[in-house]
C-alpha cells in the first residue's frame, strides 16, 4: 500500500517503502501493510509473513500438490509371488501400513501382471478388485495378464495349491561308478533301470559328520511323498530307511535318506573305483 509520508518537515507522496541507514552499517525497509489480507491458514508451513496489524506471523497451510495419480495396491500371497509392470516410465511405490505395496503412475493406461508359484506349488489365479483373470500362459506354475489401470486398484491373487505328491515305487537300478562330485558327492550313474519310471538319473553317497546319505537324482518333474524303503545291493548288503523329497536348484527333484556305514562304504568305493552297481529299491512303508 502507498501512503504519503512526512520527514524532516518534507512531504512524500505514493510512498510504498522507507529504506533507513542504520548506524552500524546496513539499511531497515519500513513498509505499511495495512492492506494485508493474509492469515495463517493462507501461508505455507513455516514461512513467514506480516499481518496488517503488523505482527510477525508463521503459516501454517499444507499447500503440498494434490497427488492425482492413479493408485494400484499390490497384495501379495503365500506360496508365490506377484509382480507388475507397465511401459515407461516406470511406476513409483511405497509401502502401506499394511505392509504392502501401492504403485502410482500418471502416465500409463495397462498393468502388466505375472504371479509365479513357489516350487512344489500350482500359481493362484491373479486377481483385480477381487474378480478372477484369465491367464495367458499355460504354465500351471505361472500365471499373466495385462489390464487397463484404475484408480485404487487392488492386484492379488487367490492361493496357491501344492502340487500333489505321488508314491515313490520299486525299482531296479543297474549303476556306473563315476567318482566323486560337487554337492552329490560320490556319484554313480543309471545305466539300465527296471522299470522305467521313476527315472533314476543316478545315485549320490554323501558324509557329512557322522552322517551317511543316499540320494536319488530323478529326472522327473513330479512331488513324491515320503516313504520307507528297503535297499539291497548285488553283493548281498541290505538297509532300510526314510526317504524324502526336495527339490534343488542345483539338483532337480530328489529323494534322500539316511543310509549305513556299510552301505555308503560300498557305494563309495564303486563310485571311485567306477564299477558297476546293482541296487533294488523297494517300497516296505
Amino acid at each position: 500500500m502507498k501512503v504519503n509520508v512526512t520527514i524532516a518537515g518534507a512531504s512524500y507522496s505514493e510512498v510504498s517503502s522507507i529504506l533507513i541507514p542504520l548506524k552500524n552499517g546496513g539499511r531497515a525497509r519500513f513498509c505499511e501493510v495495512s492492506d494485508t489480507t493474509a492469515k495463517a491458514a493462507d501461508v505455507a508451513k513455516g514461512k513467514k509473513f506480516y499481518t496488517a496489524e503488523g505482527e510477525l506471523v508463521i503459516g501454517t497451510a499444507d499447500l503440498s500438490p494434490a497427488d492425482t495419480r492413479k493408485k494400484i495396491t499390490l497384495i501379495q500371497k503365500e506360496h508365490q509371488k506377484i509382480e507388475v509392470s507397465s511401459n515407461h516410465p516406470d511406476l513409483s511405490s511405497q509401502t502401506d501400513s499394511d505392509g504392502n505395496t501401492v504403485y502410482a503412475t500418471t502416465y500409463q493406461d495397462y498393468l502388466n501382471v505375472g504371479l509365479t508359484a513357489d516350487v512344489d506349488y500350482y500359481a493362484g489365479k491373479i486377481t483385480i478388485n477381487g474378480t478372477e483373470q484369465e491367464s495367458s500362459s499355460s504354465n500351471p506354475q505361472i500365471a499373466y495378464v495385462s489390464v487397463p489401470i484404475s484408480d485404487g486398484m487392488v492386484v492379488s491373487a487367490t492361493d496357491a495349491t501344492p502340487i500333489p505328491a505321488v508314491p515313490f515305487t520299486d525299482v531296479s537300478l543297474t549303476m556306473t561308478g563315476q567318482g566323486s562330485r560337487w554337492l552329490i558327492g560320490h556319484l554313480l550313474v543309471t545305466t539300465k533301470q527296471s522299470p522305467e519310471s521313476p527315472r533314476v538319473v543316478g545315485v549320490g553317497a554323501l558324509e557329512s559328520g557322522n552322517h551317511k546319505g543316499l540320494l536319488f537324482l530323478l529326472d522327473e518333474e513330479k512331488r513324491y511323498a515320503g516313504c520307507k524303503v528297503e535297499l539291497t545291493t548285488g553283493t548281498g548288503i541290505s538297509d532300510t530307511t526314510e526317504l524324502s523329497y526336495t527339490k534343488d536348484v542345483d539338483l532337480g527333484t530328489t529323494m534322500g535318506g539316511e543310509i549305513s556305514d556299510a552301505l555308503y562304504s560300498y557305494l563309495k568305493e564303486s563310485s571311485e573305483a567306477k564299477a558297476e552297481v546293482v541296487l533294488t529299491v523297494k517300497v516296505v512303508g
